[in-house]
Parts: structure tokens; sequence; C-alpha cells
């Protein structure tokens, strides 16, 4: 685990130019697809005897949930390992899906200098049970199996005792993250910037999509989730979904050197390697997690040169602001960050800071009030 001086250090080697552009890889918001099959033909289950025990096609006003966005169609992963009594939740096909996953591997990538790999989903959950193994992977699986990393919910991690929000990278050549175990969690007191202990298990949260990233650069991974997927800190006193000020809930960036494989398969359902009941163990009532908003894409690295200038545009603007809100700024989210983008927004030494608009002013005056909540935080 990097703490933020070194995290500063780690992320600005990477940020040199030239830059290429942003590319799509996978876009995944389930809104094409007509039903199950439509689905399954696009994603290719891990165990073509039972293809729909793997995922359903669900309607999003049917979920009680906050968060996320282009929720009309989301795939719901369906019931634990040969347990019968998830069907219901499952749309009654079949014992549940278990060690079942699906993937797409018609892509080949991989993190250069001027290009980061970036990883997003948004994962639903029922917050019934805490007995989850669901996460959404990226890795190589040809020539070798290399690479992994995963998102999602993981419930059993040594380094904590609420290890329910999780994530974890192996097969890497610098070996597994983090530390020397293979799992870690969000509310890990040891990472950059953990949940509070007062909202880290699902039951203080509460039922909502969240939305998980790993940003992949040659030298590094950013890990990060946004509770409710609402952009905002999550008060730990009142953890209402919309409430708060901007910023990501947890975030941990560690250093990791990605192999020479890359990238060519993403896949969602079980973890790689668990057997174990997937979504709530026996309790119909919470058999049910959710996924939407899978995306897959090479992000350009920002072009180091002007203070303040986040987003990589040669100015300093009200998009810079909202860069660091969205925790893509050097230090992520830290009060010096936001004081550098205040001194070359309101002038300083710089000639390309833009003239502020009227809806650009605001920004400031928030800019303000949210250094002084990080301050009495």
């Amino acid at each position: 685990m990097l703490k933020r001086i070194a995290c500063f250090s780690l992320l600005s080697a990477v940020l040199i130019a030239p830059v290429t552009a942003d590319t799509n890889i996978i876009v995944e918001d389930f809104e094409s697809y007509a039903d199950d099959a439509a689905l399954l033909a696009a994603w290719v289950s891990s165990d073509v005897t039972r293809p729909n025990n793997a995922t359903a096609l669900i309607p999003g006003d049917t979920a009680p949930f906050y968060g996320g966005t282009n929720l009309t169609k989301f795939a719901q992963f369906c019931g634990s390992l040969n347990d019968a009594t998830g069907l219901a939740n499952c749309g009654g096909e079949g014992p549940g899906g278990g060690t079942v996953n699906i993937s797409q591997t018609a892509f080949q990538i991989a993190p250069s200098a001027t290009q980061n790999v970036e990883l997003t989903v948004d994962i639903g959950d029922d917050a019934l049970s805490a007995n989850k193994r669901l996460t959404v992977g990226l890795r190589a699986v040809t020539p070798a199996a290399q690479n992994l990393i995963e998102l999602g919910f993981f419930n059993s991690v040594s380094t904590t005792t609420a290890p329910h929000f999780a994530y974890r990278a192996v097969l890497f050549p610098s070996g597994n993250l983090p530390g020397t175990g293979s799992w870690g969690s969000f509310s890990d007191d040891a990472i950059d910037q953990p949940l509070p202990p007062e909202i880290d298990t699902p039951s203080e949260v509460g039922a909502g999509f969240h939305r998980y990233k790993a940003v992949i650069s040659l030298t590094g991974i950013t890990f990060s989730l946004d509770l409710f997927a609402d952009g905002l800190l999550n008060d730990p006193l009142d953890p209402v979904p919309g409430v708060g000020i901007a910023g990501l809930d947890a975030i941990d960036i560690t250093a990791a050197t990605t192999g020479p494989n890359g990238f060519n398969q993403i896949r969602f359902g079980t973890p790689s390697g668990a057997s174990t009941p997937s979504s709530g163990g026996t309790n119909i009532n919470a058999a049910f997690a959710a996924f939407d908003n899978i995306s897959l894409r090479l992000v350009d690295i920002p072009v180091v040169g002007t203070p303040g200038d986040f987003d990589g545009d040669g100015d300093v603007d009200g998009r810079d602001f909202l860069a660091w809100q969205r925790g893509e700024s050097p230090d992520p989210l830290s009060a010096a960050d936001l004081a550098e983008w205040q001194g070359a927004y309101n002038g300083g030494a710089l000639s390309a800071v833009s003239v502020p608009e009227p809806t650009s002013a605001g920004l400031l005056l928030l800019a303000l009030s949210s250094l002084l909540a990080i301050k009495r935080r």
C-alpha cells in the first residue's frame, strides 16, 4: 500500500506526453437486449449446459435501489451454487448460478506511456446479506493467465472485519496485491482513503448501485469506490444517498507492473476460484446482486505542465475542479490539489487561466466550502 506522498510520485511518473485519444473497448448498459437469450448471445456463459443460471435481464423499476444510471435494464446474477431456494429471484430457471459467470474476449489491450486502462462497473446490492462473492474481473487468459483484477463483493478478506466491498489484483509480475494476500477491502484502515467504519458494511450503507473503478497504468493501479454512484462523499453520521460533499468514498493506489499479456477478457459473476455460495447463501431474500454500466476504456494520460490543469486541456477552469471532484488530480481529492487549482484559477502567475463564467464562479464557491468541510472532517 502506498500513502498519499508515494501516490503522488507514482502518478506523476506516468503523466507524460504525447496523448492519443480515449477509446471505448466495451460499454455495456444492457439496454439493447430484448431478453435473456439476447444477453447471453453477446456474453458467453462459462457453463453452456445452464447458461441462463448465470444471469437474467431485469427491468430496473423492480429494484429497490438508489444510484446508478440507465437502470431500465440490468443483468442480475442468480442465486447460489445448486441452491433451489433462490429460484424466485432467478426467474424460476433451476438451481442458482454458483460457479457460473459470463465473459467477452474480443479485444486485446494494455496500458501504455500515453494511455491508462480504465475499468468501471455499477454493482447493485440489496444489503440483505454480507455473504456474497460477486465481481467483475479483467485479465489476460491467453497466451497465459496474467494481470487479474476483480472488483465487487467478497465475504472473506483476512485484513479487515468488514470485507464486503472488495477488490484484488493477482498474477502481476510485481506480485499479488494488496500485500501478501489476494483480496483487499475498501474498509481497511491501512489503505489511502478507507470507508468510514460507520458505513463499511451492507446493513450500514443500505441497498444501492455502487460504482467500482480500477485505473491501470504501466506501474500502478488506482482502485476506487463510489457508494450509490452519486459522486458524493457519504456522511458516516447521516449516510443518506444524494447528501454530502463531492468525492469518492474510498480510494487505494498500489504499485503494480502490468505483464506483457495485457488484458483480453472481461467477465462478471462468481470471482475467479470461488466455488462456494455466491449471492447470499440460502437466504432467498438475499440471493440478489446486479451488474450495470460496465465500461472498459483506454483513457489518455493528462499532460503535465500547467498547475491545476487536471484534465490536461491546457487551461485551468471549472472542468478541472470537476476532475478534482472525481479523484482525477495527481493526489486524488487532496486539499493540496484543490489549493493548486484555486491558486491557478484565481490568476496566480498563469496566463492560460480561463475567465470565470457565472457557473464557474459558483464552482469556485463550492470548492471553498468543500475545502472547509474536509478540514472539519
